[in-house]
């Protein structure tokens, strides 16, 4: 899915963000991920997000998902009907 722009903010030791990044990539769905523990900037983004926890998944820079929602994910690829 290279139609959407999918951004995960993340931190290296968190579970959930390996988890989400594997359902991403079972999905077919392209993104990018920042490191928000070893990019001040990627930090501040995630901050101006109001993102508090790891995984932030941000689609096309206005839905956003907080933490491993794995309903919302599937709502929001249309993977189930919503």
């Amino acid at each position: 899915m290279s139609w959407m722009d999918v951004v995960i903010y993340s931190r290296r030791d968190c579970a959930e963000t390996a988890v989400m990044r594997d359902y991403l990539v079972r999905m077919g769905v392209d993104f990018r991920e920042l490191a928000v523990d070893g990019d001040a900037g990627a930090r501040r983004e995630c901050e101006d997000l109001d993102g508090q926890v790891t995984p932030l998944l941000v689609i096309d820079q206005r839905r956003i998902v907080r933490g491993l929602d794995q309903a919302r994910l599937d709502q929001v690829f249309g993977f189930i009907g919503c």
